[in-house]
């Protein structure tokens, strides 16, 4: 098993992503009295909205091309 398939940088992407969607879903708005008002606070919240979406994208379209990649070599 190398690096790539021990599943070290998919979760430290995941990692990344959880702490910035608590800073910016949690710390952000107890801390900034008028978060909700400020200019910057809608494209945080889609960013930290779609974080997830593209991580299982990106990740998981890899994963299904090594599989088809796997697949079609046991075929020939």
């Amino acid at each position: 098993m190398d690096k790539k398939d021990s599943g070290g940088l998919a979760f430290g992407v995941m990692i990344v992503i959880i702490a910035f969607l608590f800073v910016v879903c949690i710390v952000l708005p107890l801390s900034i009295p008028t978060f909700s008002k400020e200019a910057y606070a809608l494209p945080l919240m889609i960013v930290g909205l779609a974080l997830p979406f593209v991580y299982f994208f990106i990740f998981g379209g890899v994963a299904l091309a090594r599989k088809k990649r796997e697949d079609k070599a046991l075929k020939e």
